[in-house]
């Protein structure tokens, strides 16, 4: 027995979550040493062993056992390996020996070496729980986000996303308040040896920065959206004036394609007075040589030369009016070839800027995009 303990005295210190070590002879524990970390309160020196337990089940059955003990036996989930104590001749039991460890799962073993780190690095700090099946077991607050709605030792509640991943077995994620926008992430942690879920890991992250980034992708996206219809609206517009302008463009050239007509006909009047006057002056000197009987006629000619005169000096005056609408003319077409230049460049501006545009916001959907998967 003394080697026994002497072994297990020091083997119990070599554990990185505790043991806890136990003798009983064939009646009562007679022995008992618990490691700094772990410990089990309901085991005393001189309790009796009970019939069923482990103590008993190595007596009764003379070999060494090796179990796993849930919670409801002595408080802790534990493994165990236990085995009878023989005389020194080995020809009687004399008891037993039990070494208890408590069975943790390696994530909850190393919470509190990677939590604090973990609640830190985030970019907006975050809180990291441990549960086990029925309350947290350990919480993690960051300087930049905490909350003080999770203790340890509080029991889990339904409804709560703990609870909710301890039912499914699965992943849960869900936004939660925590007097800002949150999301909340829970994970199964599971038995490899028995493939049963022992209790949960969270992370509740804050989603202020996802939240702006949606709304300014959001915001963004209406007012290109409404920029681009203003801009086709526009386009449409142009396009309609750069349709009129070339209309006018083509109806100011028939105008001046007529005023040049008009000018053929102004000139050919002309040359009709010009003949007529000297008709008039030919009809004149006939009826000076006609005498008194040519006089009526002599009257007759000089009214034809002034009507051809007047007729000249009306054409003169429309001349000169033709002339002006001429230059007018030329300088509206020269204007209308100008504005129609400069309305296709326009109506060209707008559409690359509307392409632009389009691709703004087609950069805003993406931007929306990302700040749904942060």
């Amino acid at each position: 027995m003394a080697g026994v303990k002497q072994m297990f005295n020091l083997l119990i210190e070599t554990y990185d979550q505790g043991a806890v070590f136990w003798i009983a002879d064939l009646e009562k524990i007679v022995y008992k040493k618990a490691s700094t970390e772990f410990d089990l309160p309901n085991i005393t020196v001189g309790g009796k062993i009970i019939d069923g337990g482990i103590i008993n089940e190595v007596i009764t059955g003379k070999q060494v056992i090796e179990k796993h003990l849930e919670k409801d036996i002595y408080g802790k989930r534990m493994n165990i390996i236990a085995g009878p104590l023989w005389s020194d001749d080995e020809s009687d039991i004399m008891g037993g020996w039990v070494l208890a460890q408590p069975k943790i799962h390696k994530v909850a073993s190393s919470f509190r070496f990677f939590a604090p780190i973990v609640a830190e690095t985030l970019p907006e700090g975050g809180i990291l729980y441990l549960t086990d099946k029925e309350k947290y077991v350990g919480v993690q607050n960051s300087t930049k986000f905490n909350t003080d709605k999770i203790k340890i030792g509080m029991a889990l509640q339904d409804g709560l996303p703990a609870m909710d991943c301890l039912k499914s077995n699965k992943h849960i994620s869900r936004d939660v308040d925590e007097g800002v926008v949150a999301q909340a992430n829970c994970y199964p942690l599971f038995d490899d040896e028995f493939n049963e879920v022992v209790g949960t890991l969270g992370l509740t992250l804050p989603r202020e920065l996802q939240h702006n980034l949606k709304q300014m992708a959001n915001r963004l996206g209406t007012g290109l959206t409404e920029i681009s219809a203003a801009m086709q609206e526009a386009a449409a517009s142009v396009s309609e004036i750069s349709v009129s302008q070339d209309n006018l463009h083509k109806e100011l050239k028939v105008v001046k394609e007529d005023s040049d007509e008009i000018n053929k006909i102004i000139a050919f009047i002309k040359q009709v007075a010009d003949e007529t006057k000297m008709l008039g002056l030919n009809a004149a000197i006939e009826a000076a040589r006609a005498g008194d009987s040519g006089r009526g006629f002599a009257v007759v000619a000089e009214e034809v030369r002034k009507l051809s005169n007047e007729s000249k000096e009306t054409v003169e005056k429309i001349k000169n009016l033709l002339v002006q609408i001429d230059k007018s003319t030329t300088n509206t077409l020269n204007q209308s070839d100008l504005t129609l230049s400069n309305t296709q460049q326009v109506a060209a501006a707008t559409q690359e800027v509307n392409a632009s545009i389009e691709e703004m916001t087609a950069l805003a959907g993406e931007l929306d995009g990302v700040a749904s998967k942060l």
